[in-house]
């Protein structure tokens, strides 16, 4: 009889996700609240558009983490990394709290799915 060892989610995974979900929030409540009523005017669709496809990523690869598929941990990294790239240009303009709150969430993400840990986790 085998008995199959249940594969256990690193705490640093889980608290990737965890960080991931606290973007996507913010991302659906930026759209909402901010960018779907200037897209209704015809300003800004393209930023409501990016904002709309990077929570459905973020989020799909969120979900995509119990697969352990090391193709989603590259993926969530690339996510992040464009995440940061785009916070720290807005910090180039001006200087606000969503910036720096977006800057300080990809890099807590990028920094928990580089861990060691994830290597085993990320391998199926």
């Amino acid at each position: 009889m085998n008995v199959q060892q249940a594969h256990i989610m690193p705490g640093t995974v889980r608290a990737a996700r965890v960080l991931m979900c606290v973007q996507v929030l913010m991302e659906v409540v930026l759209s909402a609240l901010v960018l779907l009523p200037l897209a209704l005017n015809g300003l800004l669709v393209l930023n409501f558009v990016l904002s709309v496809a990077v929570a459905v990523l973020a989020g799909a690869v969120v979900v995509l983490m119990r697969t352990r598929r090391r193709w989603v941990q590259w993926v969530g990294l690339a996510i992040q990394g464009l995440l940061a790239a785009n916070a720290l240009v807005g910090l180039m303009s001006t200087v606000s709290v969503g910036a720096v709150a977006g800057l300080a969430l990809a890099v807590g993400v990028i920094a928990l799915l580089l861990t060691p840990s994830n290597n085993g986790w990320f391998t199926a």
